[in-house]
């Protein structure tokens, strides 16, 4: 039993043999389109196969250099953002939040009444109704206009929301 054993994996070992072998021979038959990689984990080797035009173009791309611009890692400014879309990622002052539309238009109305300069959004984000303020592209932008309005709305803070770029400051 064990010498079938011991039999068998020396003809699989043999067989396996055999057919790197004739890989290998196969393949320099054809050196213009193989390509041998060198394993640095486990010190094997592969082999992979390409057509010439394809090897040329990927030569081409490692020796082309990155086109110039913005790093992946600077950030954008706000003009930057605003420039490719309308919206972008702001603050906005909340003054108010209920469940009740018609408190949340009552607040609307005052606010807009005391406060004419700042344009007051009532946002349904259900079962919640909002109260927003103004368009921030930092939370440093909203501040001065917050310390005025916690004056007559102690409760109002800046939340980060989406803001037009046209109107944001």
């Amino acid at each position: 039993m064990v010498r079938n054993k011991l039999s068998i994996l020396i003809l699989l070992f043999c067989g396996a043999t055999f057919a790197q072998n004739e890989i290998m021979d196969e393949l320099s038959a054809d050196k213009q389109m193989l390509t041998v990689v060198h394993d640095s984990v486990n010190g094997g080797s592969f082999i992979i196969r390409l057509d010439s035009k394809l090897k040329e173009f990927l030569i081409e791309k490692e020796n082309c250099t990155p086109p110039k611009g913005p790093s992946p890692s600077t950030p954008l400014t706000p003009e930057e953002r605003c420039a490719k879309q309308n919206k972008i990622m702001g603050y906005k002052i909340q003054i108010f939040y209920t469940k009740d539309r018609n408190a949340a238009e009552k607040v609307r109305s005052e606010f807009a009444d005391k406060y004419p300069d700042l344009t007051p959004e009532l946002v349904y984000a259900s079962p919640d109704y909002r109260i927003l303020v103004g368009d921030y592209f930092t939370r440093n932008s909203a501040a001065s206009d917050l310390r005025r309005i916690r004056r007559n709305y102690p409760g109002s803070f800046a939340v980060q929301w989406r803001v037009w770029c046209r109107k944001a400051h």
